[in-house]
């Protein structure tokens, strides 16, 4: 219900994009703007809409409903709430009241015009778009809402990699038990035979069979190789968009894998497969996040804003995924600690160093490098082999062992 109270320029100052009005403008805009306000049911905006005017919340809470999303509630005096309710047209949401509130709206075209030479109502924060920082917010309260309620939307863990993983557990299982898991899935026994004859294994004999392959490198082994093998069927997107993000996210995680190997082999007590399974994972989080993003049309199609989500978040949601797939604490402390550069856990070298060294190698001429620590920074740096060399002579022994690293991002890209 429309009131005959005039809305407070003051007020109006505190939402964007009227924060970047002058006095004399928003007293201009007030000049038409009354307060209104809705019973808990009231319909704001509906879904699709694209009415010319946009709504503020002064008060109260409402809810947002779209297809194919969870709901969301937004109270007053809350970041997102400084933000017009319906900010993209047409409307994303059916905007309800949840209780008694109070908005006030204002013309699209009235607002542009009082912006004058002040930045486009399309922007935020400087060069931030406006539909970024929402997009962003609302995508991290998606994740963060589930997360917290234990409802993460975890892709499964291939059954083959369930039932390898579940059999080394079991002690009555043997290598002719694994081997038998392992042949129901022919491609799965190519590449298990391609790493049992690769330089990591290779030994006096070929090895020709499944069982054969198994017995060499063992059943640990052989789990943690199932495991990052059947991996890569899981980055894989219907949007053509994502398909893209998901295999660039993959071939990073080869290439941080493979590096891994190969810097496993200058610590004592770091086992070569286990390291390289860690590269595989350390970014695990990416996955589900990028799922939750195919909501939002416009976050899909700019990497970059998909990037700063990831970023933030994919420690965090990894830590979830692999704690559903029964990962053991190792590997877990791996994702928790994966962007943690200057983490320093004592003298001896961990899983974690290890990520956190090859990361930063295979930033390496790359944009990346800029915004990270330098190599030698670090305090995993200092507990391998390697960092008694210095920077420059550690990126030859990495350079000389470079056909290693392709051989082995190869053999894990299938």
């Amino acid at each position: 219900m429309k009131t005959d109270k005039l809305v407070n320029p003051t007020i109006m100052g505190v939402f964007y994009p009227l924060d970047k009005l002058d006095a004399v403008a928003l007293l201009q805009l007030s000049r038409d703007s009354y307060f209104e306000t809705l019973l808990a049911g009231e319909t704001i905006a509906r879904y699709g809409s694209s009415e010319p005017w946009s709504y503020f919340l002064v008060s109260g809470d409402v809810s947002m409903e779209a297809p194919d999303r969870d709901d969301e509630v937004v109270s007053a005096n809350t970041d997102r709430a400084k933000l017009p309710l319906n900010f993209t047209k047409p409307s994303q949401w059916t905007i309800r009241a949840s209780s008694r509130v109070v908005v006030f709206r204002l013309s699209d075209i009235e607002v542009s015009k009082a912006l004058g030479d002040a930045p486009a109502p399309d922007k935020i924060d400087g060069d931030i778009p406006l539909g970024e920082k929402a997009l962003i917010e609302r995508l991290i309260a998606d994740i963060e809402r589930d997360s917290k309620a234990s409802r993460l939307k975890i892709p499964s863990l291939p059954d083959i990699a369930l039932q390898v993983q579940a059999a080394v557990k079991d002690k009555g299982s043997d290598v002719a038990d694994v081997a038998r898991i392992v042949m129901a899935d022919p491609p799965l026994v190519g590449r298990l035979l391609q790493v049992a004859n690769s330089p990591m294994y290779r030994g006096k004999a070929a090895i020709t069979t499944c069982q054969m392959a198994v017995s060499r490198m063992g059943l640990k082994v052989t789990r943690d190789l199932v495991i990052g093998c059947s991996l890569q069927q899981m980055f894989e997107n219907d949007s053509p968009l994502l398909n893209d993000f998901m295999r660039k996210e993959w071939r990073h995680s080869t290439r941080v894998a493979a590096l891994c190997a190969v810097i496993s082999r200058h610590a004592r007590g770091i086992d070569e497969d286990r390291a390289m399974l860690a590269g595989l994972v350390h970014n695990i989080g990416a996955l589900p996040i990028i799922n939750y993003a195919a909501k939002y049309p416009e976050l899909v199609e700019d990497e970059e804003m998909l990037d700063n989500v990831i970023n933030k978040l994919s420690c965090e949601v990894g830590v979830q995924v692999l704690r559903r797939w029964d990962f053991d604490l190792d590997v877990i402390d791996v994702v928790r600690g994966a962007h943690d550069w200057y983490r320093d856990s004592g003298p001896k070298a961990e899983y974690c160093d290890v990520v956190l060294l090859a990361q930063l190698y295979s930033f390496i001429d790359t944009p990346q490098m800029e915004s990270h620590p330098a190599i030698d920074a670090v305090p995993a740096f200092t507990k391998f082999s390697l960092g008694r060399l210095g920077p420059k002579m550690t990126l030859r022994v990495l350079e000389a062992a470079q056909a290693d690293i392709e051989e082995i991002g190869r053999m894990l890209d299938g």
